[in-house]
């Protein structure tokens, strides 16, 4: 067993997990995840006793150790893990919020004053252009991981709710496709409907109709259903409802998709960590950015910030069809990276663009040169002075 598990195993973690996990299954873990760090540090620093997150209540409640030195240490604990600061201060939240479960008052006045937590210095995250998402999935063989890549690259998803999409939740039957995206797996809690390209939606269909091919033996081709996760491994059973019992949860699709996409990024040297960190600087999140930078740029931020899901101005509405079009015409041709046919289309279309100025700036010249000549021949039969002509121009 896992310290994990052992810790989250732990009756009084379990009760406190349990009420997190009623608001949100992502706070449960990651709070999970900063208490098993806090075992680790209690493990550490009283390595002759017994201490476990439920033996350190009562010494706190009885005043034997000062809950504000006990978080300081844990806090250079954190230190030496070389966590980011944003990771220590998500965890030492949850240590706090156990605490407040069971009836340890923390003074925030006395927390800031005698716990210092580390600076979050911002950083400007790592740029991802079309040549750079370009290389990885020109480098990516692998069948499911290429197709996730570039829903991600063209929808504007998180990871999760990339990883959490089901086959009913696309509907093929309109140009772009439109996906929808559950509340349960949104960071907001809000669902909503998105786009990706024609290039994505190719790929993703072809990922689909390999991953539910007719095999050699019949009893191993895997039952389709509308509610299966699109980029779940295939399922076998003796019926639809026991398939669907051994079909992955959304959270190990991510984990695994997320481990073959650092393997690509090793492959394309794209895989350096940002510094004294261990997070890398190009993660599947840089995709997410790409879109909302492209969509920002080409539109408005109003339809960025509604793309992406973040909260908008409650006076911005639009209706669906005017949504998809605007997506369609303005943004997909620069979320398409491998479609060659797309792209020289849109090569064309800009170079036509550049030929049309270019006739247009001949003849402003031809029009200017027009110009001087009329004046010249003014000033030759002596209608215009030649310093008019100076001060004119």
């Amino acid at each position: 067993m896992s310290i994990l598990q052992q810790t989250c195993s732990q009756d009084k973690v379990r009760d406190f997990l349990n009420g997190v996990a009623r608001n949100s299954r992502q706070s449960e873990k990651t709070y999970g995840i900063g208490l098993t760090q806090f075992q680790r540090f209690l493990n550490n620093k009283f390595p002759r006793q017994d201490s476990t997150l439920e033996t350190i209540i009562q010494r706190l409640i009885s005043n034997e150790i000062n809950v504000y030195t006990l978080l300081d240490n844990f806090v250079s604990f954190l230190l030496n893990e070389n966590l980011s600061p944003n990771s220590i201060s998500i965890y030492v939240t949850a240590v706090k919020s156990y605490f407040a479960y069971y009836d340890i008052d923390i003074v925030s006045s006395k927390f800031k004053k005698k716990v210092r937590l580390p600076k979050n210095h911002r950083e400007d995250e790592e740029p991802l252009d079309a040549s750079d998402i370009r290389k990885i999935l020109l480098s990516c063989n692998n069948r499911r991981l290429k197709p996730f890549l570039l829903v991600l690259a063209s929808g504007a998803m998180r990871g999760m709710e990339a990883a959490s999409l089901r086959i009913k939740d696309t509907d093929f039957s309109v140009v772009p496709t439109k996906v929808h995206i559950r509340k349960e797996y949104a960071k907001t809690r809000v669902g909503r409907d998105v786009y990706i390209s024609n290039e994505a939606t190719e790929s993703l269909k072809e990922w689909i109709d390999w991953k539910y091919r007719d095999r050699k033996r019949q009893r191993l081709t895997p039952l389709k259903s509308d509610n299966d996760l699109i980029f779940s491994k295939t399922k076998f059973g003796k019926d639809r409802e026991e398939a669907q019992a051994f079909q992955t949860a959304p959270q190990s699709i991510y984990q695994k998709i997320r481990m073959e996409f650092n393997s690509i990024l090793k492959t394309v040297k794209m895989d350096e960590r940002k510094e004294d960190m261990l997070r890398r600087r190009v993660t599947l999140h840089s995709f997410r950015r790409f879109v909302m930078t492209v969509i920002s740029d080409q539109v408005s931020k109003d339809y960025s910030e509604w793309f992406l899901g973040h909260v908008k101005s409650p006076y911005w509405t639009m209706k669906e069809p005017q949504k998809r079009q605007i997506y369609a015409q303005k943004c997909m041709k620069y979320l398409t990276f491998l479609d060659y046919s797309e792209l020289e289309a849109t090569g064309k279309n800009i170079e036509l663009k550049l030929e049309e100025k270019d006739k247009q700036i001949k003849e402003l010249i031809k029009k200017q040169e027009k110009f001087e000549q009329f004046i010249q021949s003014l000033i030759d039969s002596g209608q215009v002075k030649e310093h008019n002509q100076k001060h004119h121009i």
